[in-house]
């Protein structure tokens, strides 16, 4: 198996709100192969744009391990983390306009955020822009663009410079569910011929799907996880909890009510698996 693209183990994040501190993520795990395309949700508040501001290179881990690309978040001087932001990484800010200059055509802001030399910025830019569906608009300004295609463009202004890694806040957030649905189409088609990586953050479970593995998170901790297995007319979700390495893990919600746990649980070993029980259950009980 190849190592990680995006490696974080015990990532801890703390800022200051006027005289208080404030932990947005606490020991938060994560490990993103290549090639994945992966969802964070959460809460607001929970650290999802605290961790993708940390992934993007903008905001610097208080403690814990951060490594994408073979790139030491934790370590990078400011002319590293510079280069890291322009060569390793593109990301999709959580308002799409963010991502563009409104004096600029589609094109022009497309070839403003290429690396390559001009010959190659062209055919690169050009490129993109067809594959998202931007062709016939090339252009035209911003002002001029859909909700659906001013997505579009940002995020082929994401993947201009060849990132290794795509990171995307609430891509969706602005568009109806049709279009949301059509646009996360077409870049997980484009992202798997680019065989670029991809993280991002959504509220909507009809678009968790796209990614095929979804991590929750909850009070700055990774808490559990989903895979989407089968076809994209025919998924099932297999629902995993993580454990962190002091062997703490956090059940979901609703399996707490349905049950009625409370302040204390009984374990039980039954062979191959962990029961996990109310307090007063006897000796017959099952979960």
């Amino acid at each position: 198996m190849s190592d990680p693209l995006v490696d974080c183990e015990g990532l801890v994040y703390i800022y200051k709100a006027r005289t208080l501190e404030v932990v947005a993520l606490q020991g938060l795990d994560l490990h993103v192969e290549p090639g994945e395309m992966v969802a964070i949700a959460g809460r607001s508040g929970s650290g999802k744009t605290t961790l993708m501001n940390i992934l993007a290179g903008v905001d610097v881990p208080t403690a814990g391990r951060a490594v994408v690309a073979g790139h030491d978040l934790t370590r990078m001087s400011e002319r590293e983390r510079d280069l890291y932001r322009h060569q390793t990484v593109g990301y999709l800010l959580q308002r799409s306009q963010a991502n563009l200059l409104p004096e600029l055509s589609a094109l022009e802001n497309v070839e403003l955020a290429t690396l390559t030399g001009p010959g190659a910025r062209d055919g690169r830019a050009a490129k993109l822009m067809d594959r998202l569906g931007l062709g016939p608009r090339m252009h035209v300004r911003p002002a001029g663009l859909t909700g659906g295609d001013k997505i579009r463009l940002a995020l082929a202004v994401a993947l201009a410079n060849g990132p290794r890694l795509l990171l995307a806040d609430e891509p969706t957030a602005e568009l109806d569910t049709a279009t949301a649905h059509s646009v996360l189409g077409d870049l997980a088609e484009l992202l798997e011929e680019l065989d670029t990586t991809a993280i991002f953050v959504t509220h909507d479970p009809e678009l968790e799907r796209f990614a095929r593995r979804v991590i929750q998170i909850r009070d700055g901790k990774t808490s559990t996880e989903t895979r989407w297995t089968g076809s994209r007319e025919a998924l099932v979700a297999d629902e995993l909890v993580i454990m962190d390495r002091a062997g703490r893990i956090q059940l979901p919600k609703a399996y707490v009510e349905k049950l009625g746990l409370k302040e204390r649980v009984r374990l039980r070993i039954e062979n191959d698996h962990i029961a996990i029980l109310p307090p007063e259950s006897g000796d017959t009980d099952h979960a």
